[in-house]
C-alpha cells in the first residue's frame, strides 16, 4: 500500500513551499495526509513520519537499517569524518572515546566555568537594563554558548576564546547558507551539488583554525588527568598513534557546531517565551529567589528548581534546536502498513512530533506543567525528542541541559524581559532552529 501525499501540481505547489517556508508546511502536510506523508521525488520518494510509533522504529527498532545519507553531504563537507556524520564501526569507536569527558558527573565539575560565563552575560546587561536599551538576545546567547564549549569541551584559555570567537563568526555566516540550502530543487530532485569555489576555500580556513585549536591546546597539554575532550582525543592520539590531526579537525568542527548551535538557540527561544509570558517568567524568579537567594545560582541548586527546568523542557518541546532529523533507508522496509522502498529519504520532524495532538493536547500553547514530576509518566519514550533519540541521540545532551539550566537561573533571577516592539519573532530552520532576523528584547530589573 502506498503512503497518501501530494501528486501532480500540488506535489510542485509543496516542494515549492517546503523551500521557502519548511516548518509551516510540514506541520500543513501532517495535518492534510498524516502521519505518514509520500513525496514522489527523484530519485528517490521523502517520506515524512510524526508519529512517535514512527520515531520509534526508525531511530530504535530499526536504527542500523537507517544511514544518515544523501541529506547530510552538505555537513559532511564541513565536518568531514566526526561524531555526527560517520557510521558504523568508525562511529562506535568514537562515540566510546568521547562518552567520558561528556558524562554529567565530569560536567558537574565543571560548573563554576559555566557559571562564570553566564555571570559575565548578567553583568554585561546591566547598562542595557538601566537605559532600556534592546539586546540582541540571540548574539548574546551565541558568544556565551562558543566561550563554555570552548572552555569545557575543548580546555581554552579565555583571550584565546574570544580571538577564535571573532575568526569563526563571519566563516559560519558564509556557510550557514550552503548548509541550510533546500535539499529539494523546484523540479522535485535532490540537490547535491559540489561546494563552490568560496565554500571550499571557506571550509578550508576553518579547518585551519581548527588546527589552531588543537596545536594551542597541544601547549597546554601537561597533565595527564586532563579531561576535557580534546585533550582526551590528543592523550589518545599519544598513546596508540591512531588518530589524526584530520581526525581531531573534525572533532572540533563538529562540536563547535553543535555544542554552540543547541543551547544557543533554545536560551534565545527561551527569553522570549518568558518575554510573552510574564507570569511565568516571574514564577521562576520566585523559584530561583527561594531557593537559592541572591548569591548565583550552582550546579548543586539545579534539582531543587524544577520549574525553571519544565520551562527549559517546554522551550524545547516548542522550539526543538534539530528542527529535521533525515535518514535514508538501507533496504526495503514496512512501517505503519506502508512499504518504504530501499533508499528512501525518511523525515523526522522534531517540530512536528512535538506539536502532535494526540500527545500534546493544545500543542502550540506554551504550558511548562506538561513536565511536571508525573505528568509524562505514560508519554510515549519518542514523543520529546529535541536532542534525537536511539543510539544516535545527541551525546552532549548533559552539557546541553546542564548550561542551560544554569543560564536561565542566572538570568531570570537579575532580569525579565520584553518584547520592544509588536512584531511577532518567527523560527528559520538553518541547520538549527533561529529566530529569524535575530531576537531582540528590553531587559529589566525585577522590582
Amino acid at each position: 500500500m502506498e503512503a497518501p501525499g501530494p501528486e501532480g501540481a500540488a506535489l510542485h505547489e509543496t516542494i515549492q513551499a517546503l523551500r521557502q517556508e519548511p516548518l509551516d508546511t510540514l506541520l500543513t502536510l501532517q495535518r492534510q495526509f498524516g502521519d505518514v506523508v509520500c513525496l514522489r521525488t527523484s530519485p528517490s520518494p521523502v517520506y515524512l513520519l510524526s508519529h512517535p510509533d514512527a520515531v520509534q522504529h526508525v531511530l530504535y527498532d530499526r536504527a542500523a537499517q537507517y544511514r544518515k545519507g544523501i541529506l547530510f553531504q552538505g555537513v559532511a563537507a564541513l565536518q568531514g569524518q566526526g561524531l555526527l556524520t560517520s557510521a558504523g564501526a568508525l562511529w562506535q569507536q568514537q562515540r566510546r572515546m568521547l562518552r567520558p569527558p561528556l558524562h554529567p558527573r565530569q560536567l558537574a565539575r565543571l560548573g563554576p566555568l559555566i557559571q562564570a560565563e553566564i555571570h559575565a552575560v548578567v553583568q554585561a546587561w546591566q547598562q542595557a537594563a538601566e537605559s532600556g536599551t534592546p539586546v540582541q538576545v540571540s548574539a548574546w546567547m551565541q558568544r556565551f554558548a562558543f566561550r563554555v564549549m570552548g572552555r569545557v569541551l575543548l580546555g581554552l584559555p579565555s583571550a584565546l576564546l574570544d580571538e577564535l570567537g571573532q575568526q569563526l563568526q563571519p566563516l559560519g555566516a558564509q556557510l550557514l547558507p550552503y548548509l541550510s540550502q533546500p535539499w529539494l530543487s523546484p523540479s522535485g530532485h535532490f540537490q547535491t551539488p559540489k561546494p563552490p569555489a568560496a565554500i571550499r576555500q571557506a571550509i578550508a580556513a576553518y579547518q585551519a583554525l581548527a588546527q589552531q585549536i588543537i596545536d594551542a591546546r597541544r601547549q597546554t597539554l601537561q597533565d595527564s588527568q586532563a579531561t576535557d575532550l580534546l585533550a582526551t582525543l590528543l592523550l589518545a592520539q599519544e598513546r596508540t598513534g591512531e588518530l589524526s590531526d584530520q581526525h581531531i579537525r573534525d572533532e572540533i568542527i563538529t562540536f563547535i557546531g553543535a555544542g554552540t548551535e543547541t543551547a544557543a538557540q533554545a536560551l534565545s527561544w527561551l527569553c522570549y517565551l518568558l518575554a510573552m509570558h510574564p507570569q511565568i517568567a516571574q514564577r521562576v524568579h520566585a523559584e530561583i529567589r527561594r531557593v537559592v537567594g541572591p548569591r548565583p545560582p550552582t550546579v548543586e541548586d539545579l534539582p531543587e528548581l524544577s520549574y525553571s527546568r519544565m520551562v527549559l523542557h517546554e522551550t524545547l518541546r516548542l522550539y526543538p534546536p534539530a528542527a529535521l532529523i533525515p535518514r535514508q533507508a538501507n533496504s526495503l522496509d514496512t512501517l505503519s502498513g506502508y512499504v518504504l522502498p530501499p533508499d528512501s529519504v525518511v523525515l523526522l520532524s522534531p517540530y512536528v512530533t512535538h506539536r502532535h495532538p494526540t500527545f500534546w493536547p493544545v500543542p502550540h500553547s506554551f504550558q511548562p506543567e506538561r513536565f511536571g514530576a508525573t505528568a509524562g509518566r505514560h508519554r510515549h519514550r519518542c514523543a520529546f525528542l529535541p536532542f534525537g533519540a536511539g543510539p544516535r541521540r545527541c551525546i552532549g545532551q548533559p552539557l546541553a541541559i546542564l548550561e542551560m539550566h544554569l543560564a536561565v537561573s542566572a538570568l531570570l533571577q537579575m532580569y525579565t524581559f520584553a518584547l520592544p516592539s509588536s512584531t511577532p519573532i518567527r523560527p528559520e530552520f538553518a541547520t538549527t532552529l533561529r529566530p529569524r532576523n535575530g531576537l531582540w528584547l528590553t531587559v529589566q530589573y525585577w522590582p
